[in-house]
């Protein structure tokens, strides 16, 4: 599981006393896939079950078996209330409105709390339009839809909207204010792609695409903005839809269902950060109980001696016991990231912001 973006996080909605707010991926780059294709998704299980055994022999006849061994595995769990972030995160030298500490629409959450912000480079809090200057781009041809800018030239990221199988008539989406323009063409070329063909694209995106926006890219979408709305209903909605042309954006939470405002997609598999089990995600809200419940388990197994006419027989050796962890689906993040997002939880530290559950380090 892994990576193409941004969330529905409430300071208001609770699961077993927790409050959850924004969450991110586990993949070793927060979801991004290896350069070989397609992404990778989330890994890890737990099992609290301990095992043991051991065994002996006597020549005479005489048998023994013993061992003994033990396992438990660790959930995490949080309570209290969400912190409020304290510190104000910049994109490339620059302060948008999900990083000024300010609530910029008037919901009552600031910056990473809000589900409407995707990161410190998102200029918007009442949409998922990114609503940086320019971030548009070239009709058709998309790159990294959470960076600080448009054009692949920092990321290496690129895709074509001619790829998607979506643009046909009537609608032509996900970019049907350019109608015809963007039309299916699964032969196109895209700008800067070295001739690599859609399927290709599809396949494989660059390391570089990986490590610069694979860390931006919010679980549940790849990393041209092409996200599950609803999660796990299957269904993806492009973040970037400007169905009526002005430039501001037609895609927001109240609208996912409504194809004239959140337009169809289809998502990239090279660059797709899949939403796992135990990962907050774009629209998620809530996470299986047993994610924070705590795995343990035992094996044992008695001495034991040989009777008969042989010599006696000895103990097996000692048995091991099993492991586990919260949930049977990999962790909230991957190992050495910081979760973050659910009560209880720390603050990211000042060059980070909570993307989807996980403290990931801002553009600059």
């Amino acid at each position: 599981m892994r990576p193409v973006l941004p969330l529905s996080f409430s300071l208001l909605i609770s699961l077993f006393g927790f409050t959850l707010g924004s969450g991110c991926s586990d993949s070793a780059v927060d979801g991004a896939a290896p350069s070989g294709g397609a992404g990778a998704g989330d890994s890890g299980s737990a099992s609290g079950g301990g095992s043991a055994s051991g065994g002996g022999s006597a020549s005479g006849g005489g048998s023994a078996s013993g061992g003994e061994g033990a396992g438990a595995g660790t959930g995490t769990s949080g309570g209290g209330v969400i912190p409020t972030p304290t510190t104000i995160v910049m994109c490339q030298g620059k302060t948008y409105q999900c990083g000024d500490l300010i609530d910029n629409d008037g919901d009552g959450l600031l910056d990473s709390q809000d589900p409407d912000c995707l990161g410190a480079c998102d200029n918007t809090e009442d949409s998922y339009y990114g609503g940086i200057p320019g971030q548009a781009g070239p009709a058709c041809t998309v790159d990294c839809y959470f960076d600080q800018d448009s054009g692949s030239g920092n990321d290496d990221c690129h895709w074509n909207h001619q790829c998607d199988q979506n643009e046909v008539a009537p609608g032509y989406h996900p970019e049907s204010s350019n109608g015809t323009m963007c039309a299916y063409n699964p032969s196109a070329s895209t700008p800067g792609a070295q001739g690599k063909s859609c399927s290709e694209l599809n396949m494989r995106q660059s390391d570089i695409c990986h490590d610069t926006c694979g860390p931006l890219t919010p679980n549940g979408c790849d990393c041209f903005g092409c996200c599950e709305l609803p999660a796990g209903s299957g269904l993806y909605v492009w973040l970037g839809s400007d169905a009526d042309g002005t430039g501001e954006g037609s895609c927001s939470r109240d609208g996912i269902s409504d194809p004239s405002r959140c337009e169809p997609c289809t998502p990239v598999d090279a660059c797709l950060n899949d939403c796992g089990r135990c990962e907050l995600c774009l629209g998620k809200e809530t996470l299986p109980a047993d994610c924070f419940e705590t795995g343990t388990g035992s094996g044992a197994g008695g001495d034991g001696g040989g009777t008969g006419g042989g010599a006696p027989g000895t103990g097996g050796a000692p048995g091991t016991g099993g492991s586990g962890s919260g949930g049977d689906s990999g962790g909230q993040c991957a190992p050495g990231v910081q979760p973050c997002g659910l009560a209880g939880q720390d603050p990211c530290a000042a060059d980070h912001y909570c993307i989807t559950g996980c403290c990931q380090p801002v553009v600059n």
